[in-house]
Protein backbone atom coordinates (compact mmCIF):
# COMPACT_ATOMS: atom_id res chain seq x y z
CA UNK A 1 0.00 0.00 0.00
CA UNK A 2 3.22 2.27 0.28
CA UNK A 3 3.67 2.76 -3.26
CA UNK A 4 0.41 3.55 -3.88
CA UNK A 5 0.74 6.38 -1.74
CA UNK A 6 3.92 7.00 -2.78
CA UNK A 7 2.85 6.92 -6.36
CA UNK A 8 0.38 9.71 -5.45
CA UNK A 9 3.01 11.89 -4.31
CA UNK A 10 5.73 11.52 -6.74
CA UNK A 11 2.87 12.35 -9.24
CA UNK A 12 1.72 15.15 -7.79
CA UNK A 13 5.33 16.51 -7.50
CA UNK A 14 5.90 15.42 -11.14
CA UNK A 15 8.97 18.84 -11.55
CA UNK A 16 10.44 17.19 -7.76
CA UNK A 17 9.62 13.56 -8.13
CA UNK A 18 13.42 12.31 -9.26
CA UNK A 19 15.00 14.16 -6.01
CA UNK A 20 12.49 12.86 -3.84
CA UNK A 21 12.48 9.84 -5.18
CA UNK A 22 16.32 9.97 -4.73
CA UNK A 23 15.61 11.43 -0.68
CA UNK A 24 13.15 8.73 0.33
CA UNK A 25 15.57 6.33 -0.76
CA UNK A 26 18.41 7.53 1.01
CA UNK A 27 16.15 7.28 4.10
CA UNK A 28 15.15 4.10 4.06
CA UNK A 29 18.81 3.01 3.37
CA UNK A 30 20.09 5.03 6.62
CA UNK A 31 17.42 3.85 8.70
CA UNK A 32 18.21 0.06 7.65
CA UNK A 33 15.57 -2.07 7.86
CA UNK A 34 12.63 -0.46 6.15
CA UNK A 35 12.53 -2.44 2.46
CA UNK A 36 12.52 -0.25 -0.28
CA UNK A 37 10.64 -2.37 -2.83
CA UNK A 38 8.02 0.06 -3.13
CA UNK A 39 10.01 2.95 -3.83
CA UNK A 40 10.85 0.66 -6.97
CA UNK A 41 7.19 0.16 -7.36
CA UNK A 42 6.38 3.73 -7.50
CA UNK A 43 9.43 4.42 -9.68
CA UNK A 44 8.11 1.70 -12.16
CA UNK A 45 4.54 3.32 -12.01
CA UNK A 46 5.87 6.92 -12.70
CA UNK A 47 9.18 6.79 -15.01
CA UNK A 48 8.60 3.27 -16.79
CA UNK A 49 10.57 0.16 -15.97
CA UNK A 50 13.88 1.47 -17.49
CA UNK A 51 13.92 4.63 -15.69
CA UNK A 52 12.35 3.97 -12.92
CA UNK A 53 15.13 1.01 -12.02
CA UNK A 54 17.81 3.04 -13.07
CA UNK A 55 16.39 5.53 -10.09
CA UNK A 56 16.02 2.98 -7.68
CA UNK A 57 19.73 1.64 -8.53
CA UNK A 58 20.60 5.71 -8.03
CA UNK A 59 18.67 5.89 -5.01
CA UNK A 60 19.96 2.76 -3.45
CA UNK A 61 23.43 3.23 -4.05
CA UNK A 62 23.40 7.09 -3.11
CA UNK A 63 21.78 5.56 -0.15
CA UNK A 64 24.24 3.07 0.71
CA UNK A 65 26.93 6.09 0.74
CA UNK A 66 24.83 7.94 3.08
CA UNK A 67 24.12 5.23 5.39
CA UNK A 68 27.79 3.63 5.41
CA UNK A 69 29.21 6.99 6.05
CA UNK A 70 26.84 7.82 8.85
CA UNK A 71 27.33 3.94 10.65
CA UNK A 72 30.80 3.97 10.41
CA UNK A 73 30.69 7.78 12.36
CA UNK A 74 28.32 6.16 14.97
CA UNK A 75 30.26 3.26 14.96
CA UNK A 76 33.26 5.26 15.94
CA UNK A 77 32.02 7.18 18.46
CA UNK A 78 30.58 4.12 20.14
CA UNK A 79 33.78 2.24 19.49
CA UNK A 80 35.62 4.96 20.97
CA UNK A 81 33.69 5.34 24.04
CA UNK A 82 35.20 3.69 27.15
CA UNK A 83 32.80 1.14 28.70
CA UNK A 84 31.25 -2.13 28.33
CA UNK A 85 28.94 -1.25 25.29
CA UNK A 86 31.52 0.30 23.52
CA UNK A 87 33.84 -2.22 24.14
CA UNK A 88 31.18 -5.42 23.20
CA UNK A 89 30.31 -3.62 19.95
CA UNK A 90 33.79 -3.28 18.98
CA UNK A 91 34.17 -7.24 19.70
CA UNK A 92 31.12 -8.12 18.08
CA UNK A 93 32.42 -5.76 14.41
CA UNK A 94 35.92 -7.43 14.55
CA UNK A 95 34.48 -10.62 13.02
CA UNK A 96 33.66 -8.48 9.91
CA UNK A 97 36.57 -6.10 10.36
CA UNK A 98 39.24 -8.48 10.45
CA UNK A 99 38.16 -9.51 6.50
CA UNK A 100 41.00 -8.42 4.52
CA UNK A 101 39.84 -5.28 1.90
CA UNK A 102 39.45 -7.47 -0.39
CA UNK A 103 37.22 -10.13 1.60
CA UNK A 104 35.58 -7.47 2.89
CA UNK A 105 34.82 -5.79 -0.70
CA UNK A 106 33.35 -9.49 -1.78
CA UNK A 107 31.64 -10.01 1.21
CA UNK A 108 29.75 -6.73 0.39
CA UNK A 109 29.15 -7.80 -3.77
CA UNK A 110 27.62 -11.13 -2.23
CA UNK A 111 25.51 -10.18 0.15
CA UNK A 112 24.16 -7.37 -1.90
CA UNK A 113 23.31 -9.72 -4.63
CA UNK A 114 20.83 -11.35 -2.53
CA UNK A 115 17.45 -9.96 -3.27
CA UNK A 116 15.24 -8.58 -0.08
CA UNK A 117 18.60 -9.05 1.73
CA UNK A 118 18.53 -6.20 4.71
CA UNK A 119 20.52 -3.38 3.27
CA UNK A 120 21.30 -2.22 6.66
CA UNK A 121 22.85 -5.42 7.94
CA UNK A 122 25.66 -5.45 4.94
CA UNK A 123 26.10 -1.61 5.32
CA UNK A 124 26.24 -1.87 9.24
CA UNK A 125 29.03 -4.90 8.90
CA UNK A 126 31.10 -3.03 6.01
CA UNK A 127 31.05 0.38 7.83
CA UNK A 128 32.86 -1.26 10.56
CA UNK A 129 35.32 -2.95 8.43
CA UNK A 130 38.08 -1.25 7.32
CA UNK A 131 36.56 -1.30 3.97
CA UNK A 132 37.13 2.20 2.29
CA UNK A 133 34.51 4.35 0.63
CA UNK A 134 35.31 3.71 -2.47
CA UNK A 135 35.61 0.15 -2.20
CA UNK A 136 32.31 -0.24 -0.05
CA UNK A 137 30.50 2.18 -3.44
CA UNK A 138 31.68 -0.41 -6.11
CA UNK A 139 30.98 -3.35 -4.30
CA UNK A 140 27.88 -2.14 -3.11
CA UNK A 141 26.22 -0.88 -6.49
CA UNK A 142 27.81 -3.61 -8.37
CA UNK A 143 25.54 -6.13 -6.16
CA UNK A 144 22.63 -4.27 -5.95
CA UNK A 145 22.30 -3.86 -9.93
CA UNK A 146 21.41 -7.45 -10.14
CA UNK A 147 18.97 -7.85 -6.71
CA UNK A 148 17.37 -4.67 -8.19
CA UNK A 149 16.67 -6.27 -11.31
CA UNK A 150 15.02 -9.08 -10.03
CA UNK A 151 12.91 -6.76 -7.47
CA UNK A 152 12.02 -4.70 -10.53
CA UNK A 153 10.85 -8.05 -12.52
CA UNK A 154 8.99 -8.67 -9.05
CA UNK A 155 7.54 -5.62 -8.57
CA UNK A 156 6.19 -5.40 -12.31
CA UNK A 157 4.98 -8.90 -12.10
CA UNK A 158 2.94 -8.18 -9.01
CA UNK A 159 1.80 -4.91 -10.78
CA UNK A 160 0.39 -6.54 -13.58
CA UNK A 161 -1.47 -9.56 -11.92
CA UNK A 162 -4.66 -9.76 -10.34
CA UNK A 163 -4.98 -9.81 -6.64
CA UNK A 164 -6.07 -13.82 -6.81
CA UNK A 165 -3.24 -14.55 -8.96
CA UNK A 166 -0.68 -12.69 -6.67
CA UNK A 167 -2.47 -14.54 -3.52
CA UNK A 168 -2.19 -17.56 -5.18
CA UNK A 169 1.51 -17.01 -5.84
CA UNK A 170 2.21 -15.84 -2.26
CA UNK A 171 0.27 -18.89 -0.91
CA UNK A 172 2.31 -21.56 -3.15
CA UNK A 173 5.71 -20.30 -1.90
CA UNK A 174 4.25 -20.12 1.93
CA UNK A 175 3.31 -23.65 1.61
CA UNK A 176 6.83 -24.94 -0.16
CA UNK A 177 8.33 -22.87 2.70
CA UNK A 178 6.62 -24.72 5.60
CA UNK A 179 7.36 -27.71 3.78
CA UNK A 180 11.24 -27.01 3.93
CA UNK A 181 11.05 -26.11 7.30
CA UNK A 182 9.24 -29.34 7.79
CA UNK A 183 11.64 -31.61 6.28
CA UNK A 184 14.76 -29.59 8.08
CA UNK A 185 12.87 -30.60 11.26
CA UNK A 186 12.50 -33.82 10.63
CA UNK A 187 16.11 -34.26 9.55
CA UNK A 188 17.37 -32.93 12.44
CA UNK A 189 14.82 -35.23 14.90
CA UNK A 190 16.42 -38.41 12.81
CA UNK A 191 19.50 -37.52 13.72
Amino acid sequence: MGEIWLTGLLSSYRGIAIPLSLIIEIVIAVIGVLPSFFVTAANIAIFGIWWGGMLSIAGESLGAVAAFILYRQGLDRMVGRQGRFGTSLKSKMDKFSDATVGRAFFLVLAFRLLPYMPSGAVTLGAAGSRMRLHAFVLSSTLGKIPALAVEVATVTLAMKLPLKGFLAIAAIVILVWILMEYLKSRRKYVE
